[in-house]
């Protein structure tokens, strides 16, 4: 194959390669549907603007690779605001004048939001949901702006609700800013805490006009006179709020703290971090401090923990603000909108596709039926575009905030039955306000710490598993009574190793070992091929979701710190027996578990259904088996696919119009590398693609045919390396054609091995009975072609070994000596000096000694005797004799100097001796040997007549004789003219 033509070929390979992938990328690009961010990505709020815009970049790339929306790739238009309401409307006309932008996520200042909203989206019909702005009149009087988090009137009167009925607070005291947050919820705080008859002690106001810090000092110092003032509430934004706390706190002043969402932010918590008694000890200006907010981790879903996790691998950073997640639950909710209202993405439909956005999230998702599930929970709006949302009651601990033991969840009354509600007042467990019922739930803080896992069986995904478990609440519950929901056999906790109670706050701790079947969570959704999700699930036996409510112990199980997870990973995978399987991450979280009710009086709900808080660990085990698929990243595995596909046809095209041995041998170096590259990269682009449209049963059957290939691939590649590195440059150096009986033999051993691989190994079938059953079917093939794979085997043994040679004269055991003329798999031929062709079974051939008198050249010795009478001088005989023989002008190798020495002098009576003379000289072409000894012969003759020396009558060694001594390796003779025994006699002579 000429370089020119393999050039041409590698070119169109790779030409071939990007039109595809210039394909695949040019189908992207042609169909894609912009979104737009608003918020701080600069400025003093920049922290969590670029946590927000990377959250949102992160869930778009999922949802991209999941194919998008509607095979619609989904596109990040971000914009900087910097809080600022000119920035903001800015942004807002940029976002109108690039005409793309389907909906916009954003802003998170109040004002921004209220001021673009009502300039800029009502009047340009762009739907817009806000992730974090809580002032009421961002959706007031505007039916294209959405939000997913609560307003501030709800948590004014959260708060106020929870000052009363849960801290038992009948004094407070306000401390406010004028700006609009401040005071409007001030004012909605100061009216509920009225109407529960609370007593409203002092009120300061914090003026923005002034400097601050004068009058934070003032309020202060009069606060420390003030004895009967009661819990404080913080209206204020975090930067004030971190100057009152430090005041506060240092005055020594030990009155309970209240605070809205502003202070739920890094802005406020890492506001302490300069201070000398914060570093010392972390929490002493925020212990105890409690503040709302619209998430917190430690009672999150599945879902916001797994998204904070690969958060945190691609960021580095230790978790997520919940302004992020808040703005990913908008971005759930546009794309669960975009894909209900099947808009086309195209400039010229972009009016109307944002009127199907805007009736979608404003008529559709209005029921918790229809809600959409986020990492705060169910999403859907009321009448106003505000989510209905719970406000959750968070408490600094070491300068952390968590969920506080108790929470008042909000329902919609319309979706209440009234028995239900009615019984629930009576027993004290709810609580009325206006238009929505607060069910008061007691949080319990779990923790698990795994010690050993062992027993794992992937193929039922059974396993033992041995762990603490421990409960922290308040109040009287019986946290042991609980149903594991995924052990094999039901697990009683038993008695608490510790039970002790600390203040208000108890905790119990219990040692549990159980058998457990699979995860609840794992759903056909979540495949993997080289992966197992294992795990530990609970729910309260009697109190459902409204009466408890399960939190993860973050600051107990020290989940904080990613390292210490790390470490205490690689702790139980030390101590568990797992063999060939290595836990990978576990994660624990809260969910929900809606069970059937089956006639219960106790809760006739409309669904029939009750929900239960559960606790779960889930824990991620993958095989070792698989680590190949780290080989290739996924961003890269269509275009490893292509290319390794493309590269693997050439190569196969290649090869078949190649006859070069040589080159079949590096062409078949990359046809294994790009085969190995196409397996491993289809095999991932195949299990991507089964996740989500293959059910269990046919994925089973696509897992067992990749096992399959990954047995007979190799084997496939194997059979060819044995033709292109053994069969083909034996035939080239033999110059014949292997048997093709070998060919078939070496590949059905290989193929049967791969045979019997697949069935011990991927079927896990035994294969004992069909290794006896097939090494007696060979025994038994053995048996009957016994004697020609002996000749064969000898064949090829020879072949390599070169030991004789078409052409070659030689001698063979005991046969008669000839020339080879003939050599294949079975026998050797050899023509006699009598004419007759001798076959000889290569397995004698091998077994027997080999005279080859044409190896290394066709140069051999030959020797002569001649008897003289020992009167002679033996010096004038060596020179008549070494005469002789050079003077023969045929066949003698003349530069090379013949060798004589006296043999022997024989006594036949006292008046007659013989010296025997032995000649040797070298000669070439052995087939003309007689012919070259009787030339020597008459060549010795006529040089002795002239000498006048005639040879004695003693008769000379027969011919047989001569044959046996014919030949004498040059070592040999060295040892003989090495000996002083001729050059002695020939001195005495």
């Amino acid at each position: 194959m000429g370089t020119k033509y393999k050039i041409v070929l590698l070119s169109s390979a790779v030409v071939l390669s990007l039109l595809i992938l210039g394909g695949l990328n040019l189908s992207e690009d042609e169909a894609v549907i912009h979104i737009a961010f608003v918020g701080p990505l600069s400025g003093e709020s920049a922290v969590v603007g670029q946590s927000m815009a990377q959250a949102l970049q992160l869930y778009f790339n999922t949802i991209n690779e999941q194919g998008g929306i509607n095979q619609k790739k989904v596109v990040l238009d971000v914009f900087d605001d910097q809080n600022d309401v000119n920035q903001a409307i800015k942004a807002a006309q940029e976002i109108v004048e690039q005409d793309r932008a389907v909906a916009v996520i954003g802003h998170n200042c109040s004002a921004c939001s209220i001021k673009a909203g009502k300039e800029v989206y009502k009047k340009q019909g762009i739907p817009a949901v806000s992730p974090v702005s809580t002032q009421i009149e961002v959706t007031q009087d505007n039916d294209w702006y959405f939000r997913t988090v609560f307003n501030d009137n709800l948590q004014a009167r959260f708060l106020a609700n929870y000052a009363k009925h849960f801290l038992q607070q009948q004094r407070v005291s306000l401390i406010y800013t004028d700006e609009v947050y401040g005071a409007y919820l001030a004012s909605v705080f100061e009216k509920t805490s009225q109407a529960l008859k609370i007593d409203i002690k002092y009120k300061w106001l914090l003026s923005s006009d002034n400097n601050l810090e004068p009058q934070i000092a003032q309020i202060v110092s009069e606060l420390q006179t003030k004895a009967d003032a009661g819990l404080i509430f913080l209206a204020t934004y975090a930067p004030e709020g971190v100057k009152l706390v430090k005041l506060i706190r240092d005055a020594g002043i030990k009155n309970l703290l209240m605070a809205p969402d502003s202070y739920a932010s890094k802005r406020f918590s890492e506001g302490f971090w300069n201070y000398k008694k914060e570093k010392l000890s972390p929490g002493y200006y925020t212990n105890g401090l409690y503040v709302s907010t619209p998430f917190i981790l430690d009672t999150a879903n599945r879902r916001a923990h797994y998204f904070n996790a690969r958060y945190q691998e691609q960021s580095q950073e230790e978790r997520l603000p919940w302004q992020a997640f808040s703005a990913v639950d908008a971005a759930t909710v546009l794309i669960e909108a975009l894909k209900q209202a099947e808009i086309q993405g195209e400039r010229e439909t972009l009016v109307a596709d944002r009127q199907k956005i805007r009736d979608i999230l404003f008529n559709y998702f209005n029921t918790p039926e229809r809600a959409v599930e986020g990492n705060s929970g169910l999403i859907f709006f009321d009448e106003h575009g505000d989510a209905f949302k719970s406000v959750l009651m968070g408490v600094y601990k070491n300068n952390h905030l968590i969920s506080a033991f108790n929470q008042l969840q909000i329902r919609p009354r319309r979706y209440e039955e009234s028995d239900i509600l009615d019984s629930a007042l009576e027993e004290g467990r709810i609580l009325l306000s206006d238009d929505q019922s607060l069910y008061k739930t007691d949080v319990v803080y779990t923790g698990i710490q795994l010690n050993s896992i062992s027993d794992f069986n992937p193929k039922t995904v059974t396993y033992r598993v041995d762990f603490f478990l421990w409960f922290r609440f308040q109040g009287e519950i019986d946290p042991q009574k609980i149903n594991f929901l995924n052990a094999v056999e039901p697990i009683q906790l038993g008695t608490a190793i510790i039970d002790e109670k600390i203040g208000k706050e108890n905790y119990r701790l219990y040692r549990v070992k159980g058998h457990f079947n699979g995860n609840i969570h794992a759903s056909e959704h979540q495949f993997f091929l080289n992966q197992h999700l294992l795990g530990i699930s609970f729910r309260h036996r009697d109190l459902d979701q409204n009466r408890l409510s399960y939190a993860t112990d973050v600051l107990g199980m020290d989940l904080m710190e990613k390292t210490s997870l790390l470490d205490n990973i690689e702790e139980i995978q030390e101590r568990s027996a797992l063999e060939n399987w290595t836990i990978k991450s576990i994660d624990f979280f809260p969910g929900r578990l809606k069970k059937k009710l089956l006639g219960n009086p106790k809760y006739l709900v409309p669904g029939n259904r009750v929900e239960y808080s559960t606790f779960n660990a889930d824990i991620w085990m993958s095989s070792n088996a698989y680590v190949y698929h780290a080989l290739i990243r996924s961003e890269f595995v269509v275009v490893f696919l292509v290319f390794s596909a493309v590269m693997t046809l050439l190569l196969i095209l290649v090869s078949s119009k190649d006859n070069q041995v040589n080159r079949l041998k590096y062409i078949l170096f990359f046809q294994a590398i790009f085969a190995v590259m196409l397996l491993i990269s289809t095999e991932i682009v195949v299990i991507h693609w089964m996740r989500e449209h293959i059910h269990s049963v046919s994925r089973e059957t696509l897992i067992t045919a990749f096992n399959v290939l990954w047995w007979l691939i190799p084997a496939i590649l194997l059979h060819i390396a044995v033709e292109r590195f053994f069969w083909l440059p034996l035939e080239k150096k033999t110059g014949r054609t292997v048997p093709n009986l070998m060919r078939f033999l070496t590949a059905l051993l290989i193929y049967l091995l791969a045979l019997f691989g697949i069935i011990g190994f991927v079927f896990e079938r035994p294969i004992t009975s069909l290794l006896a059953t097939s090494g007696v079917v060979a025994m038994i093939v053995g048996l009957a072609v016994q004697m020609n794979l002996s000749n064969i085997f000898s064949g090829i043994a020879l072949n390599i070994e070169r030991s004789l040679r078409i052409g070659d004269w030689v001698k063979i055991g005991t046969f008669d000596e000839g020339k080879v003329v003939n050599m294949n798999w079975r026998v050797t031929q050899i023509e006699t000096r009598k004419g007759y062709i001798l076959s000889i079974p290569n397995s004698t051939v091998s077994t027997s000694d080999i005279h080859n008198f044409s190896y290394p050249d066709d140069q051999y010795w030959l020797l002569s005797r001649v008897p003289l009478d020992p009167k002679h001088d033996p010096i004038k005989v060596e020179e008549i004799l070494m005469n002789a023989v050079l003077s023969v002008e045929k066949d003698i190798v003349k530069d090379v100097k013949p060798r004589i020495w006296l043999e022997n002098i024989q006594v036949e009576n006292v008046s007659d001796w013989t010296a025997t003379y032995v000649i040797f000289f070298k000669t070439e072409n052995y087939q003309h040997k007689f012919r070259v000894l009787k030339n020597v012969w008459k060549s010795i003759w006529v040089h002795l007549n002239q000498a006048g020396i005639m040879p004695t009558t003693t008769i000379p060694a027969l011919e047989a004789e001569q044959e046996q001594n014919i030949v004498l390796i040059p070592s040999q003779l060295d040892e003989v003219l090495s000996k002083n025994k001729l050059q002695n006699m020939m001195t005495s002579a």
